[in-house]
């Protein structure tokens, strides 16, 4: 048989997907919409256009013209020659504030091995996904079938929302200013959604929440740490909470943000479910591993739980690249040491501009954000920020009309907000 030439060959090798190496004990232990439309934002700045520029962009500039005039795919040539991807071109026409989005970006290991396996996504990948759940059930100290993936955890939300629904019968209790994933879902699919007062902390009050789980609730719903106010309830009534409202009804807990708190250890909620309490644990790869726009979470319970949410959030398929960084990620055991403190610092440098200038803010924030009193309705907050070059959140959260939101950003975004800040709030 006739051989085929090189440049074919090259591009037909597709190499084994390799078994990354879990984490280690220190990333994870166990047990441990704007409504404002950017009407004048400041001149946006150059950014290179011409092919090679648009290729450096997207990583691929160092694969050669050569090879790609030779039909080679930039994965296939990569694979060989694997250079390190290029940084893009950064728009600074406008510093995103308001989207709770990582500043730093992916970790570089899982720009790598992206790059190296996008030829492969035109399969499916259910061979990658099932390693995946192996890799998280061994950081997490459970089962793989207690694992299931979704696109993002926006899904699993939105269908835990619709499963406890109950056909318009269910029954949700959780409070109010928190993440509205899963009160939404339960309210559009027609269950009764109750919720409480925050603490003069603007805590979440687990105590007022256990008062109102009755025999007619079927879900408990706590985001910890809690957007938008960004603080997190005591680990111990958390735990006590969870095992007394379980007997009731499924407890879940949104864990999207714990990895940015300063005790991830003392705080994480995965041995309620190794013990075989009735919960859910949600936790996303688009904070602090970087790929909010990548799309990949993922949710832990029970067996039965596991695969009845499985099955609603699979769908067709869970993406393929997003399953290819996130094990990158967790393999790289440098990366979540090395973005706590640059989010911690961000936060707190927020934190104290607004203090100083007087404004009631949450205190001891330990996500990505701040959620402070703007003293003016939220949208004409927004609206004076944009017109700085600064979007926020536009919208407001119930009996918090006037307080805001703000994400920890880029050194040129964080400059430009503080500097906005001060004229906007003075």
């Amino acid at each position: 048989m006739r051989a085929l030439p090189w440049h074919v060959a090259a591009c037909i090798r597709v190499s084994r997907l390799d078994d990354a190496p879990l984490e280690d004990d220190i990333m994870r232990r166990p047990d441990t919409l704007s409504d404002v439309t950017p009407a004048s934002p400041p001149a946006r700045e150059t950014i290179d256009t011409s092919r090679r520029g648009l290729l450096r962009g997207f990583g691929l500039a160092s694969v050669g013209v050569a090879a790609l005039a030779a039909g080679c795919s930039p994965a296939a040539t990569q694979a060989d020659a694997a250079p390190a991807p290029a940084t893009p071109e950064v728009d600074k026409s406008v510093a995103i504030m308001g989207a709770n989005e990582s500043p730093f970006g992916p970790s570089p290991k899982a720009v790598e091995a992206m790059v190296a396996k996008a030829a492969l996504t035109a399969r499916y990948a259910d061979a990658e996904g099932e390693e995946l759940k192996k890799q998280i059930a061994a950081i997490e100290g459970v089962a793989p079938e207690q694992i299931f993936l979704a696109n993002g955890s926006s899904p699993i939300l939105a269908a835990f929302g619709e499963m406890i629904a109950k056909k318009g019968e269910g029954q949700l209790v959780t409070s109010i200013a928190t993440y509205e994933g899963v009160p939404r879902a339960a309210a559009q699919y027609g269950a009764e959604v109750i919720m409480t007062p925050l603490t003069a902390e603007f805590g979440i009050d687990l105590d007022a929440m256990a008062g109102k789980v009755s025999k007619k609730t079927t879900a408990t719903y706590v985001c910890n740490p809690n957007n938008p106010t960004g603080n997190m309830v005591d680990p111990v009534k958390l735990k006590a909470f969870a095992i007394e409202a379980s007997k009731t009804a499924p407890c879940f807990i949104d864990e999207a943000y714990l990895d940015l708190c300063d005790d991830y250890a003392g705080n994480v909620m995965t041995g309620l479910v190794r013990d075989g309490h009735n919960v859910v644990i949600c936790r996303t790869f688009s904070k602090i591993y970087g790929m909010a726009g990548q799309r990949l979470g993922y949710g832990i319970a029970s067996p039965e739980m596991a695969k009845e949410m499985g099955m609603a959030t699979r769908m067709g398929g869970v993406n393929h690249l997003g399953i290819v960084a996130a094990m990158a990620s967790l393999a790289d055991k440098e990366f979540v040491p090395t973005m706590r403190p640059k989010f911690k610092a961000g936060r707190e440098r927020l934190y104290n501009v607004v203090k100083a200038l007087g404004r009631p803010i949450a205190s001891n924030p330990q996500a990505s954000f701040i959620f402070f009193d703007a003293g003016m309705p939220a949208k004409e907050f927004a609206e004076k920020m944009m017109a700085e070059g600064v979007r926020v959140v536009g919208r407001s959260w119930t009996k918090y009309d006037n307080w805001s939101r703000i994400c920890v950003g880029d050194d040129w975004e964080m400059d430009r907000c503080e500097t906005a800040l001060k004229k906007v709030l003075t």
